[in-house]
């Protein structure tokens, strides 16, 4: 009897689905099961739930369950809320019992599932996580800080302040998410020198929010999490493909939504309503148009101010500045000119122009353009009399 059950339970081992759980961005998925689906014809999840839902339909048995079978993370949108709360279920319903089955990003109540299945024996779990971190290469550092401040111009106390907290989350053994807020007047390259530190110290990656654009409902459903089978910020964080987060223009961003930051600020593991997500070792980079810490301090509040851990201001521009913004802005347009139209021809007409203080990147952009165009147009309104 005792050698039976031995015997039955070997079976059912050998029976057992197994669940390779895999969490990261698309891009490490697909590098994941990549020999998978050259070695495998697999089926996908969705293809399934709809010819599973035609059988129901039409009051017809379902035979097509999976040997194999690919669930990514979009796949749980693609399915009614009600479902989602026997997901695991459902995937056994689409799935002979020994399956081999690639989940991408599972939400809290699946993976609970799987969990579960795993304790009891009854299945097999394999987890897969992407790994994150800053660039560690002390050795260029100083190059890297380099590039970064070639390109940012009229901001060297700025760049300063960052290369110290580059210096340190590179050396430095920190889990809890790091948080530096730069500030000033707009289009003094706050943007830019987020995009720089993500090229020089993140292969060029990073997640990007614009907090302008979160002014109702909706966006509240996306910070705090809502339905499981719509996007929020967890979906988000889980399929991003660095560490450096950057939320842009946090001064726009309604008041009600400060509270999931602070979860997302104190706390390596972040979680809404749908998913955990593991934030260790993360930069979350803000900009804002506040002019001065204790402005933050009033529009944010203290508890948002307090989970900031360094504010760095943007300068505006001086005149020696502006001058050399001015001719980059000119030089950058030199290929799309006709041959006519020389860099100091331009210049001698955007001078004028160019006051010597309170000028941004954005306005002196502007002027250039406006100075271009009437050039041009002048030399045509020459043809037409000519003519």
């Amino acid at each position: 009897m005792l050698c039976m059950l031995v015997l039955q339970r070997g079976i059912a081992m050998e029976k057992r689905r197994k669940y390779h759980v895999i969490i990261g961005s698309c891009n490490y998925f697909d590098k994941v099961v990549a020999s998978f689906l050259a070695d495998h014809d697999v089926d996908y999840f969705m293809d399934l739930v709809k010819r599973s839902d035609e059988c129901k339909r039409n009051g017809s048995p379902f035979y097509d369950e999976a040997s194999f079978l690919i669930l990514k993370n979009n796949n749980y949108h693609g399915i009614v809320e009600t479902a989602h709360d026997r997901l695991g279920s459902l995937i056994e319903e689409l799935t002979v019992d020994d399956a081999e089955i690639y989940v991408h990003n599972p939400p809290r109540i699946l993976m609970e599932f799987l969990k579960g299945q795993e304790e009891l024996g009854n299945i097999a779990m394999k987890p897969y996580s992407e790994e994150y971190d800053i660039d560690r290469n002390t050795t260029q550092f100083v190059e890297k800080i380099n590039a970064v401040s070639k390109n940012i111009l009229g901001q060297v106390k700025a760049v300063e302040e960052v290369s110290k907290s580059l210096w340190y989350l590179t050396n430095s053994k920190r889990q809890r998410p790091y948080v530096v807020m730069l500030y000033g007047n707009s289009s003094l390259g706050k943007t830019e020198l987020v995009r720089e530190v993500a090229q020089n110290f993140f292969g060029g990656k990073f997640l990007e929010k614009h907090l302008s654009m979160f002014k109702n409902n909706n966006y509240a459903d996306y910070f705090f999490g809502d339905a499981p089978n719509r996007i929020s910020i967890g979906f988000d964080l889980l399929e991003r493909e660095s560490n450096l987060i950057f939320f842009d223009e946090l001064d726009k961003c309604p008041d009600y939504f400060y509270s999931a930051f602070y979860t997302l600020f104190d706390n390596t593991l972040f979680k809404d309503s749908t998913y955990d997500v593991n934030i260790s070792g993360t930069l979350f980079l803000l900009t804002s148009n506040f002019n001065s810490e204790d402005e933050i301090k009033k529009n944010l509040g203290l508890p948002l101010f307090y989970r900031i851990d360094k504010f760095i201001h943007f300068e505006d521009f001086s005149t020696e500045v502006i001058n050399e913004l001015t001719w980059k802005e000119i030089y950058s347009r030199k290929d799309e000119l006709p041959s006519n139209i020389t860099s100091e021809m331009i210049y001698k007409n955007v001078s004028p122009l160019i006051s010597a203080s309170c000028e941004n990147a954005r306005t002196i952009k502007y002027k250039v353009q406006q100075v271009i165009e009437n050039i041009m147009y002048e030399d045509l309104k020459h043809d037409f009399t000519n003519g």
